[in-house]
């Protein structure tokens, strides 16, 4: 019975609620999105693309395929996209989050410990006014 009761209070809190906010740092899918990784450095720099526009003028994209794939995840009402390309050790990491509700988008990079030079790209859809601030 214990067991039971378990298994249905786990499933409870796993269902979202209805009308719940989004979550305040999005990763974005990149699937089918190719970029041009020349635009990029050696570590991640932040570039925001606060409109429609914004993202079909960027450089860091190859495609316009790759731009409607984006497009269709955000809504450049409520949130702007924060876009990182860089060439770095395969075991670098880069993660997002809201420090302040409005406040700040707070990207921390970690670099890999390899000597693998691979490509990286990651997508964040975050609030509109939110500052962005990427750390080490």
């Amino acid at each position: 019975m214990k067991s039971v009761m378990c298994a249905v209070a786990a499933l409870v809190l796993a269902v979202p609620v209805r009308g719940e906010n989004p979550p305040d740092v999005k990763v974005l899918d990149l699937k089918g999105v190719t970029f041009d990784f020349t635009k990029g450095g050696n570590v991640p720099t932040a570039v925001e693309l606060k409109t429609a526009v914004q993202l079909e003028k960027t450089l860091l994209l190859s495609d316009d395929a790759g731009r409607k794939l984006l497009a269709k995840q955000v809504d450049f009402d409520k949130y702007k996209l924060v876009v990182f390309v860089w060439s770095g050790s395969g075991g670098d990491k880069l993660t997002g989050a809201l420090v302040k509700r409005g406040g700040t988008a707070q990207f921390t990079y970690s670099p890999g410990a390899t000597d693998d030079l691979r490509r990286h790209a990651r997508v964040f859809a975050v609030p509109k006014d939110a500052k962005v601030e990427v750390t080490r």
